[in-house]
């Protein structure tokens, strides 16, 4: 059936194509001799102006005026191209239907039964051609919208461009100034303390003079006295009485510290003390504008899918701490089994971060990073470990390293507040006193794959906080 259609389509449009330009009749037109052509085809071949000319298809004369408009053909010729709009109108891959409908609310085009179908029940549908005209419309006014747009972000972005240039040259200048006053401030500083310096060292010079005349008595007094002593103990007892009392003021005064200044001592002390702070400042100055300038601090939260079973942890998983027993946890792939150790839920494959973490009063800790292939089911050799970097305090509260070559540590004081930094690219992983931003110790590295905040207790009860 579909095959006759067919054939009798194509019947159909070879009786409805004009002989001269072979497209579907355009207001044909009969001629005397009984042939038809589109009227424009016709016109092409009588000229202008129109004269006799031999009939295209049987070279009768034709005569100009003689042809009539044929309407019969051309009503065939336009059920013709209608038929080849809708046979050329895309169709339904589900359904093999015309998709001569249009779903609003899904932008879609349905054919009758997509319409009737669960999808589109209920939606707003239409004709396509109805559709097509309501969205044409739309799209004309869009598109001046835009065009007008396109106008104003022209001038916009430029004027943009430029106030953002004005703003980072006014940064860099202001940067740049800040650190030229910064650096007047400390050259004068430098200047002032180098002088009190100088001045003190000379001031010392001038009294070691003074000091060494001061030895040298005090030399010449003490074999004074001991030449006394000696030959006083030899004496009688009456005669060992007699001055005695003279022989034993003289020890005192041999005895007596030779005297400094206090003025001078207390000058001296002063400017070690002010000395000492200027250094902590500047260091302190120092890490803290790297830090924040060139590092990223990160808010660690621990990995509970991570955590050994008698691991601990808070309802933020901030804080982690050792229990008694294990608790009843599944067996992932990720948990450590044999260490009691717990992983940070973010890794880092590059760039510089830092986090803090206090460890408290007792020791028997691990504080650093793993990479992410550390083992978790198999016992670690940490001591010459290529797979994590930390710092250990013991049971003793001795502190060591935790890597390929590990270290004791002798530290002033116990720690309280630890800064862990991690720097991808360079391969470090570097310790600091958070309290004074002192550096405890840096590490070398080598990272190829994501590297985790690391945590390790062996000690009961030992607690570690991230800290925010």
């Amino acid at each position: 059936m579909a095959e006759e259609v067919l054939a009798l389509r194509e019947q159909l449009l070879a009786e409805a194509t004009c002989p001269l330009c072979l497209d579907v009749f355009e207001q044909p037109v009969l001629t005397a001799c009984g042939h038809s052509f589109c009227g424009q085809c016709l016109a092409a071949v009588l000229g202008d102006p129109p004269r006799p000319a031999a009939c295209p298809q049987c070279r009768a004369r034709l005569e100009p005026g003689s042809q009539h408009p044929n309407r019969s053909l051309g009503n065939v010729a336009g059920l013709a191209r209608s038929l080849e709009e809708v046979a050329a109108r895309p169709r339904c891959p589900q359904h093999g239907k015309v998709l001569a409908l249009f779903c609003d609310p899904c932008a879609a085009l349905l054919c009758a039964p997509c319409r009737d179908g669960p999808e589109h029940r209920g939606h707003r549908v239409r004709p396509a051609e109805e559709a097509a005209r309501e969205l044409q419309k739309k799209l004309r006014r869009n598109l001046l919208y835009l065009q007008e747009e396109k106008k104003k972000l022209n001038h916009r972005g430029d004027q943009k461009s430029e106030d953002l240039q004005v703003t980072v040259s006014l940064a860099l200048q202001r940067v740049a100034e800040s650190f030229e006053e910064l650096q007047q401030c400390l050259e004068e500083q430098k200047e002032t303390l180098l002088d009190q310096l100088v001045q003190m060292s000379h001031e010392l010079v001038s009294k070691s003079e003074e000091y060494r005349h001061r030895v040298l008595e005090r030399q010449s007094l003490l074999d004074t006295v001991i030449a006394q002593i000696q030959e006083k103990r030899e004496q009688p007892a009456v005669e060992f009485l007699k001055d005695v009392g003279t022989i034993l003021s003289s020890c005192e005064a041999a005895m007596a510290p030779i005297p400094v200044s206090p003025e001078l001592q207390k000058s001296i002390q002063s400017l070690t003390d002010k000395s000492q702070q200027v250094m902590a400042m500047v260091h302190k100055f120092r890490v803290n504008m790297c830090h924040k300038i060139d590092w990223q601090r990160e808010q660690v939260t621990l990995d509970p899918d991570t955590a050994h079973p008698r691991l601990i942890l808070s309802k933020n998983c901030k804080t982690v701490r050792l229990g008694a027993e294990e608790q009843n946890v599944p067996d992932t792939p990720k948990r450590f089994t044999q260490w009691c150790s717990v992983l940070g839920i973010l890794g880092f494959t590059s760039g510089r971060h830092y986090w803090d973490v206090e460890v408290g009063e007792e020791g028997g800790w691990f504080v650093g990073v793993a990479l992410e292939s550390v083992p978790r089911k198999e016992l670690l050799a940490l001591h010459g470990s290529e797979k994590v970097w930390a710092l250990q305090e013991d049971w003793r509260g001795q502190y060591s390293t935790i890597s390929k070559t590990p270290h004791p540590l002798a530290l002033r004081e116990n720690l309280q507040r630890i800064r862990v930094c991690l720097d991808y690219e360079m391969g470090r992983v570097t310790f600091y006193d958070a309290k004074d931003l002192r550096q405890i110790l840096q590490l070398e590295a080598t990272f190829t794959e994501k590297v985790f905040p690391y945590f390790l207790l062996y000690l009961q009860e030992t607690q570690v906080r991230v800290c925010d």
